[in-house]
């Protein structure tokens, strides 16, 4: 087959796909026993899709689409997938391509201008919150050491006893960059939260920078938690800098959407003062996994860690190229999809996608606060809700979800809150109509029949 009939076959199969996702179960397991060895020849694109037809699309879930809201999926807009289709076919790659390089700065600075953050703030696109966490915590490290007049990119941590990171929410993608980077899970000086409230207290947070004794410390906040998107009080965290000397990071994966909207918009007030930022792309501003980008006040200190060394072909590219402020030194046209649907819908476009999931997520968080079947453990603050099945209901909180989830209609995730088994909703996608959370909710009175 030409490299055109491929491609239309395969713009087929994908439209072939698509038109039915609606339908697709969100969540089907693999069952298959595949044992497929790789021929001499090759089997020819034909043979190849035929096999891939037969062994794994009937697994294939809906994760992308309406209804499935577990952990916090987003799906994908036309416009990205187009953007994400390009970006294999020119397969431009960092740093060999300039204009590769030159489209994500300028991307960048679209993101900036649509999540309302000066131009104080940097950062570059990386493959998912984990990653931007990590990265953002690296330079955060590099900071910290030299407040103590080391240099942890050129010398390492040796000199150091201990980094103080305090949260009161860390995510678990935060400890495995603390992990990572040698910084060690245990490190974390764990934060209270405010009674009912997954959110930092910051009076407890001053006292424990106190008990520091005048050390540096790096803290970590959230921008949504994942259990009920709780947003800490990010100028009041601010503010404890005329006292002690901290780098303040947000992790913001899906919860910085927020900052997109007007109604919203006052979750986020003052982490424009934070030193750093995560925020996902592939969540919920539905570009395809994987995707998400970090933004950071100290560029400079991200270079230094960063920066490829002094391989001769490199050295032409200068400090502040991607290959020198990323993990990776080759990297694929990442700002493709999210430029893609940045100049499609605007911000209009992507405020409305944001508003009308918190709409539903309040349609969902109304039926269960005025039903007596179902307990709402936390206020909706966005797109989130965590609830229960009531005690009166003869049926456990956990049993109920494995039924609904059986049921291969909706798909939702298990969480922890108050010590006890709950259920969490994550609304973030695009496609996510009125209707859709009517089907849940009614999935949801059948099981209690």
């Amino acid at each position: 087959m030409t490299t055109k009939q491929i491609l239309n076959t395969t713009l087929k199969e994908a439209l072939s796909f698509l038109d039915k996702i609606d339908s697709i179960p969100p969540n089907i397991p693999f069952t298959e026993d595949v044992d497929q060895g790789l021929s001499e020849e090759g089997l020819g694109f034909d043979q190849a899709l035929k096999l891939f037809k037969d062994q794994y699309e009937p697994y294939i879930s809906g994760t992308a689409g309406p209804r499935y809201f577990g952990y916090v999926v987003g799906g994908a807009t036309p416009a990205a997938i187009a953007g994400d289709w390009l970006t294999s076919v020119y397969d431009q790659v960092s740093p060999a391509s300039q204009v590769a390089s030159e489209h994500e700065k300028n991307t960048m600075a679209l993101l900036l201008e649509l999540f309302k953050l000066p131009k104080s703030f940097t950062g570059t696109l990386v493959s998912g919150a984990t990653v931007s966490n990590m990265l953002n915590l690296a330079v955060a490290r590099q900071w910290y050491g030299l407040q103590l007049g080391i240099d942890i990119a050129k010398n390492g941590m040796y000199g150091i006893k201990r980094i103080n990171v305090l949260s009161a929410n860390a995510h678990s993608s935060s400890y495995k960059g603390l992990s990572i980077l040698g910084i060690g899970r245990d490190s974390l000086i764990k934060v209270k939260t405010l009674p009912n409230s997954e959110c930092t207290d910051v009076n407890d947070l001053g006292e424990k920078l106190e008990s520091l004794n005048g050390k540096p410390a790096i803290v970590l906040s959230s921008a949504g938690t994942v259990n009920t998107t709780a947003f800490d009080d990010f100028k009041a965290i601010e503010k404890l800098k005329e006292h002690y000397n901290f780098w303040h990071h947000v992790d913001g994966a899906f919860g910085g959407l927020a900052a997109c909207t007007d109604n919203y918009s006052h979750l986020v007030s003052g982490w424009e003062l934070a030193d750093s930022i995560t925020i996902d792309a592939h969540k919920w501003m539905n570009i395809p996994y994987d995707s998400a980008f970090q933004f950071t006040k100290r560029i400079d200190l991200q270079q230094q860690v960063f920066q490829n060394g002094n391989a001769p072909y490199v050295k032409d590219l200068g400090d502040f190229s991607l290959i020198n402020l990323t993990p990776q030194a080759s990297r694929r046209w990442r700002s493709l999809p999210i430029w893609f649907s940045l100049l499609t819908y605007g911000k209009n476009g992507h405020k409305k996608f944001i508003e009308q999931n918190c709409g539903q997520a309040k349609m969902l968080g109304d039926f269960i606060e005025e039903s007596n079947d179902f307990e709402l453990l936390s206020k909706v603050n966005l797109n989130t809700i965590c609830f229960k099945v009531a005690a009166s209901q003869n049926i456990s909180t956990e049993h109920f979800l494995l039924k609904l989830n059986a049921n291969k209609k909706v798909f939702l995730t298990p969480t922890t809150y108050g010590g006890g088994y709950a259920i969490r909703c994550a609304i973030c996608n695009w496609s996510t109509t009125e209707a859709d959370i009517e089907l849940l909710i009614e999935e949801m009175r059948k099981i209690l029949v």
